[in-house]
């Protein structure tokens, strides 16, 4: 019989690979052993050549449903195979060529045993499979086993280790497997740091009863511990605003199953899908006129007409939604500001001031992650609000050609992600936050050691973005000189522009190609902040050729976390309309304020995202934000009542190479002294910024347009960008990555990619 040797590498650990090709080799009667190395799967096998190759191509045409083969090859192999047919202890004599398994909901297998009485798995909370539960939270090095994951200290009990070692039954080889005999322990503290004891049944009685009575409560999760509550109890909810500082940032509901959701919810066909998908995110569904679990919107999601729900990811949040049996407040544990907790005793320390109980449990989580977020627009459009748990770290398939080899870009301030690659592969992290703390900080260098040490990674270029004054940067730079590894630094908006032409394979394109960049901030090389802008990529270079016309940054970064500040540069010329916002200031305010916009300013902005602001604040929704991205998501929801919905619009015409606001702004205001509804105002100023879009488009005799930028969030405006243009222009938008500047990283890798032989990288040694 001819021997053969099979390798196969991409997402094949932690998948049930391994088992599955040994089932699949049993069936073709061969001989021979599978394992895992650091660079992927190894077959070994022996049989009729017809039968190998038949098997070979079983595997690469119908791979585990959760695998991802990025490449195969089959060769002879020279040394003879044992009879029979085994998986072999995995080995660690390769470099590292792997992708990384994100973690994966609770299956449906999985989520019928723990509510079928009688099932050894009736009530566990850390039940998993071969097709589901944790991984790249619990992995701590590859190959991926159990001694590599936090699963390592705990011994399968003999029902496990037969299921282990049975070819036949769904927990074969699975890494994560344990039972209520070989339980992973819980433990509930108060909040005074007293452990209260119980058995494993009366922890989830436990929680569940505290919940029913009001309190809040801290969970661990998949990523990191939740802060739970009951979804229709005002009190609660009231609590959990004052003590996490969260007066008015909407939080996400968890439901127990798909149907207890469309009691409330106005759920699409691709919503569904979304909900139901391996990741688990939260998605933003629109909230029906009377939804029928008494959950209290005004409280949950503050002045919107959405919310994001969520269905349990794992065992643990399964039960507790079942038995609980209504709505649950589901948000990140962290203090305001703050990463998400994840270790134990930082969350029995840090949460004590915001739950009345925390619940832990002896698996250790090291690759702390958010919920991931994302919306379907009416019209279809997926957008990514954060990418994170279920759908990091892995970027596949690779659409940046020549991708840089090993090279690190660390990507932006906010929302913050860096980016790997390695041997072809591109690797995107989690979603890191703000990094205005110290924590945030730490988190990101945690997150950054521990995906290098995955990858055995060591970079030999770096990226970063131009801001002089971004801790991401300044890290960047830290590297640089620590790996003397040559350095590049990339503008803010032209890396959101390649992001997106990379995402649609769009950078060895022949024609023009337009991108408009709209978001809230972004150094631009004149020293000044852009945000609204419109680049052309043509003849395999990016040119900034039009942009909002600039108005005074005031107050620095203050300006961004109040529209009053937006509103007031943008009025500066109106003075009559001034006294729209002058309630929005105290009289000592006013007056500085005033003083202020007189003088000469130093620093002037083009953002779009500003613009928004100042709208949001003359139609009296918000003079100060409570929470980053609320008066753009409020001037959404205020569009998004609108009823009589024309094609009226505002005039935002091109003058030479600025786009004039104050035409817009002055058409605003008239409307508002007539005493338009400020529904229909809002409606007409975001089908405003898609007709100019489309007008921009004629100007330039361009076809293709391409959006990213943070204001691409807003689901009304990319439908109306679609209605206008889509049989008349191909658009672009993002596709597994967000608008926001989740995808700086990203873009910085695509457009180094292009034009990093074209320039000169700075001295390491600066």
């Amino acid at each position: 019989m001819q021997a053969f040797h099979i390798h196969i590498t991409g997402l094949v650990q932690g998948v049930g690979f391994r088992p599955w090709v040994h089932k699949l080799a049993s069936n073709f009667s061969l001989d021979g052993y599978v394992n895992n190395g650091l660079d992927g799967v190894h077959i070994y096998c022996a049989g009729n050549e017809d039968d190998v190759n038949e098997f070979y191509h079983s595997i690469i045409e119908h791979p585990p449903a959760q695998a991802m083969i990025t490449a195969h090859k089959i060769m002879p192999y020279p040394s003879p195979i044992k009879k029979g047919f085994y998986i072999q202890k995995s080995e660690r004599n390769n470099p590292v060529l792997l992708l990384i398994t994100p973690d994966i909901t609770l299956c449906e297998d999985c989520r019928r045993e723990i509510k079928t009485l009688g099932n050894k798995r009736y009530q566990y909370p850390f039940t998993t499979c071969v097709n589901c539960g944790p991984r790249y939270s619990i992995t701590n090095n590859f190959p991926y086993d159990r001694e590599n994951t936090t699963m390592h200290a705990l011994t399968q009990c003999k029902s496990c280790e037969e299921e282990y070692q049975n070819l036949k039954d769904i927990r074969y080889h699975s890494q994560t497997n344990s039972c209520a005999n070989c339980f992973i322990e819980m433990h509930l503290f108060e909040k005074d740091g007293n452990e209260l004891t119980y058995n494993q049944v009366e922890y989830i009685e436990q929680i569940v009863h505290r919940l029913r009575v009001g309190k809040i409560l801290a969970v661990k999760g998949v990523g990191g511990y939740l802060l739970l509550c009951d979804a229709t109890n005002e009190k609660s909810i009231k609590i959990l605003r004052d003590r996490k500082f969260r007066p008015s940032k909407p939080f996400a509901i968890l439901y127990a199953d798909i149907e207890m959701a469309f009691a409330d919810l106005a759920i699409s066909p691709l919503e569904l899908t979304a909900l139901k998908d391996k990741s688990a995110p939260i998605v933003l569904c629109a909230i029906k006129t009377f939804p029928e679990n008494g959950i209290c919107m005004d409280l949950i999601a503050p002045k919107l007409n959405s919310i994001g729900a969520m269905l349990p990811s794992s065992a643990l949040l399964q039960l507790i939604a079942d038995q609980f049996g209504k709505p649950l407040i589901a948000t990140s544990a962290n203090i305001s500001g703050s990463p998400i907790i994840y270790k134990d005793t930082d969350a029995v320390q840090s949460l004590k001031s915001i739950a009345d109980s925390i619940l832990t449990y002896d698996r250790e989580i090291v690759a702390p992650q958010d919920d991931s977020v994302l919306q379907i627009s009416n019209r279809g459009q997926k957008i990514i609000l954060r990418r994170s748990r279920g759908l990091a770290p892995n970027y596949y398939p690779v659409t940046i050609p020549a991708l840089p080899s090993l090279t690190l870009a660390m990507g932006a301030e906010l929302k913050a992600a860096f980016a790997i690659s390695k041997d072809q592969m591109l690797f995107v992290s989690q979603f890191l936050g703000d990094q205005e703390s110290v924590e945030s900080q730490d988190s990101f260098d945690a997150a950054l050691e521990h995906v290098s040490g995955l990858l055995d990674f060591k970079p030999k270029q770096i990226l970063i973005d131009q801001h002089p004054k971004y801790f991401v940067s300044e890290k960047g730079r830290e590297l640089s000189k620590k790996n003397e590894a040559p350095l590049c630094s990339i503008q803010h908006h032209e890396a959101h522009f390649a992001a997106v032409l990379a995402e649609n394979k769009l950078l060895e394109l022949k024609e023009p190609i337009l991108g408009i960049i709209w978001d809230g901030a972004g150094y631009g090389t004149d020293g000044q902040i852009w945000g609204g802008e419109v680049f052309i990529y043509d003849q395999g270079e990016i040119k900034r050729t039009a942009h909002l016309k600039y108005f005074p940054q005031l107050m620095g970064d203050k300006m961004s976390k109040e529209p009053r500040l937006s509103a007031l540069s943008i009025l500066r010329n109106f003075p009559l309309a001034q006294n729209l916002i002058q309630k929005h200031f105290t009289s000592q305010e006013w007056t500085y304020y005033q003083q202020v916009i007189r003088q000469p300013n130093a620093l002037y902005t083009s953002s779009m995202g500003r613009l928004i602001d100042g709208v949001a604040c003359i139609l009296g929704l918000i003079p100060v934000c409570s929470y980053e991205g609320e008066s753009a998501m409020l001037l959404e929801a205020l569009a998004n009542k609108c009823k009589s919905r024309s094609y009226d619009y505002y005039h935002l015409p091109l003058i030479g190479d600025e786009f004039d606001w104050t035409v817009l702004i002055n058409e605003l205001i008239h409307d508002w002294f007539q005493k338009e509804a400020n529904e229909v105002i809002a409606w007409k100023f975001f089908y405003s910024l898609a007709k100019a879009i489309a007008r921009t488009s004629n100007h330039f005799f361009i076809d293709k347009i391409a959006f990213s930028g943070g204001v691409f969030q807003n689901a009304l405006l990319v439908d109306m960008i679609i209605e206008i243009l889509q049989h008349k222009r191909q658009i672009y938008f993002h596709v597994q990555m967000s608008p926001n500047d989740e995808c700086i990283s990203m873009g910085q890798m695509a457009w180094f990619s292009k034009f990093g032989d074209s320039i000169k990288t700075e001295s390491i040694h600066l």
